[in-house]
């Protein structure tokens, strides 16, 4: 995957099919991001909870990510290059950018996860610290500081140049090839954050397997409510890691591999098809582990079907 002076699809690549697979993914992930979005919105309730914050500063970066970069490689694929700029130097602008609100967009999408595997942390393992200190206003100001930090790093990405025009998914993105100092600076950011999730995670979960272990033998009904809403976030949190873990691991295999063997554009192409899944799964397992919102969609779904069988028993009288 080189950088392409030309800015033309790789012949291996057939664009209209990749540029139908993207928009699929395109329309389904505004449509899943949205609905839970406007779910989250109407439960006003569940605004008070850090949690429902941090869920939806990550639908929120996913809903950037789908408006500002999947329909310029949508266009770039259907016509099989880059047509956003007349002259070279144009097209190299262009590319910079695009190129640097991928790296960022990824880099918020860590950090989101990261912000969430810490309130995760804190609320079961720290309890009385979590009333104590992590309240909506904190949660916020930890956005906004998630946000200004991945602009301010990605910010070399765009000063120095290191981008290249990806022949396999018609976008532009960061170069590590020939960029050793810029792929050790990238390397230190994202370790750092996988880190910090790793030490939270295990930490949580060992606590949360010692508590579930010792209550299990006890019959408290309170405890047992407790254990309920323990369980659910769980099954949040480590859904939504295996879901970026599945996402991104493909792609970042063919990055470490590339410099020692050649990847094919077909497997770079498959690899970003299943890193933009990202943005339709994570949703998903949103509206399915949140209560609140699992509950307004069984609802709905109730009355229509309610609505659907009166209307078949008023036809079947007739």
């Amino acid at each position: 995957m080189e950088l392409d002076k030309n800015f033309t699809l790789s012949e291996d690549i057939n664009g209209p099919l990749l540029a139908a697979v993207i928009g699929i993914e395109m329309v389904v992930g505004l449509i899943a991001n949205l609905l839970v979005l406007i779910l989250t919105a109407c439960h006003l309730k569940t605004w008070k909870q850090p949690s429902t914050i941090f869920l939806t500063n990550m639908l929120l970066n996913y809903l950037a990510m789908i408006t500002l970069l999947l329909p310029i490689s949508i266009i770039t694929c259907a016509s099989g290059e880059w047509i956003f700029g007349t002259t070279l130097s144009q097209k190299m602008t262009i590319c910079r950018a695009i190129a640097y609100i991928f790296m960022t967009s990824i880099v918020i999408a860590t950090e989101s996860l990261t912000l969430l595997s810490f309130d995760r942390f804190i609320f079961i393992v720290k309890s009385f610290w979590y009333k104590k200190y992590m309240t909506r206003n904190k949660a916020m100001i930890m956005i906004v500081v998630s946000w200004f930090l991945a602009v301010i790093v990605c910010c070399p990405l765009y000063m120095k140049g290191g981008f290249e025009f990806s022949q396999s998914s018609g976008l532009c993105i960061p170069a590590v090839k020939n960029q050793i100092g810029f792929a050790v600076y990238g390397f230190i950011i994202f370790s750092s954050l996988i880190m910090s999730i790793i030490i939270t995670s295990m930490w949580t979960y060992c606590y949360t397997r010692k508590y579930l272990k010792k209550r299990s033998t006890e019959r408290n009904h309170m405890s047992s409510v407790y254990l309920s809403q323990k369980r659910r976030l769980i099954g949040l949190f480590g859904m939504l890691i295996i879901i970026h873990v599945l996402c991104y691991t493909l792609l970042i295999a063919f990055v470490i591999i590339e410099p020692f063997q050649p990847v094919s554009y077909r497997l770079y192409a498959a690899s970003f098809v299943l890193t933009w899944l990202m943005t339709i799964l994570s949703p998903l397992a949103q509206a399915y582990f949140r209560y609140e919102i699992r509950s307004i969609v069984q609802s709905f779904l109730i009355k229509i079907w309610s609505l659907f069988s009166s209307c078949n028993t008023t036809n079947s009288n007739m």
